[in-house]
C-alpha cells in the first residue's frame, strides 16, 4: 500500500474549495511543464477572498459498476499515480467484477484519493470525472493500464500532457480542446477533493484502501489486497446477509355458486 505523503503547501489550504482550486492550477502548470513531476512543486497565487469564504459543497456522485439491488459494496480509495492501485486493478480487479460485480451480488465504487506528485494525479483524476458516469470506470482503467508509460512521459522534456491527454482521448471519446475544457472546469476537480477528504474523514492513509459496505455499516478490508484476500471479506459479508424475502404466491379465489332464485308462481 502507499502511503500518501503530506500535501503540497498549496494543497492545504483552509476550506476545500481553494485546496481544489489552488491544487488544479498546480496541475496545470504540472502537465505542460518540462520534467513533469518537478513542475508540480510551483506554488500557485494566494487564493483570492472569495475562495476562502466557506461554502458547502454538493454530494458527489459515485457511478458504481454492479447491479442496484445488490446488498453489498466493495468501496475502493485510490490514485492514479500509485503502482499498487494500478497493480489491484490490472491484476485483482477484473476477476472480482467477473465473480461478484457482473453477477448481481457486489457493487462497486472507485473514489479518488490523489497522491504525489499532485500534479499529474489531479488532473488525471479529473479527466476521469469528466468523461462523465458511462465514461468513468472506462478512464480510470485505460489510466492504470498505461500508467508506466505516462510516468516515462513526465520524465521526458514536453512533461506528461500528451501522454496523459493521448490516453483519456481514447478512452473517453473526447478530443484534446475538450480534454482543455475539462480540466479549465474546476468543478472536476473539487469532486475529486471532496472524495479525497471523504477519504481522511474515514480514516484513509494510504491506497489502495478497500471497504466493504453493507446495511451493517462499513467495515474495512485489511491488506494484502489479492484476489484470495478480498474475495474471502466480500464471501464473509455476503454470508451475514438476511436471505431473500420470497413472495408467496397469492391464494387464488374461490369461486361462489350463487343459487338462482326461484320463479314466482303465478297466481
Amino acid at each position: 500500500m502507499l502511503k500518501r505523503r503530506p500535501l503540497l503547501d498549496f494543497c492545504r489550504a483552509a476550506t476545500w474549495h481553494a485546496r481544489a482550486a489552488a491544487c488544479l492550477l498546480a496541475s496545470l502548470l504540472a502537465l505542460t511543464a518540462a520534467g513533469g513531476f518537478a513542475a508540480a512543486k510551483e506554488k500557485p497565487k494566494a487564493p483570492s477572498a472569495a475562495a476562502k469564504a466557506p461554502t458547502v459543497p454538493a454530494p458527489v456522485a459515485d457511478w458504481p459498476l454492479g447491479s442496484e439491488r445488490a446488498q453489498v459494496t466493495l468501496l475502493e480509495y485510490g490514485s492514479l499515480t500509485c503502482s499498487h492501485c494500478a497493480d489491484f486493478n490490472n491484476n485483482v480487479l477484473p476477476g472480482i467484477k467477473e465473480k461478484y460485480v457482473d453477477t448481481g451480488r457486489v457493487r462497486y465504487v472507485f473514489r479518488a484519493f490523489p497522491t504525489p506528485p499532485m500534479g499529474l494525479s489531479y488532473p488525471m483524476h479529473s479527466l476521469a470525472r469528466c468523461a462523465g458516469p458511462k465514461g468513468y470506470h472506462r478512464v480510470l482503467d485505460a489510466f492504470f493500464q498505461k500508467q508506466r508509460q505516462i510516468f516515462d512521459a513526465a520524465q521526458q522534456g514536453n512533461g506528461a500532457k500528451d501522454a496523459v491527454y493521448s490516453v483519456f482521448t481514447e478512452a473517453s471519446g473526447m478530443n484534446a480542446a475538450q480534454a482543455d475544457i475539462c480540466l479549465r472546469n474546476k468543478s472536476f476537480a473539487e469532486a475529486v477533493n471532496q472524495q479525497s477528504l471523504k477519504g481522511e474523514e474515514m480514516g484513509v492513509e494510504g491506497t489502495p484502501t478497500l471497504f466493504i459496505q453493507t446495511s451493517k455499516g462499513v467495515t474495512l478490508i485489511q491488506p494484502p489486497y489479492d484476489a484470495e484476500s478480498v474475495g474471502r471479506a466480500l464471501d464473509e459479508a455476503i454470508a451475514t446477509l438476511p436471505p431473500p424475502s420470497v413472495a408467496r404466491p397469492a391464494k387464488a379465489k374461490t369461486k361462489t355458486e350463487v343459487k338462482a332464485k326461484p320463479k314466482a308462481k303465478k297466481p
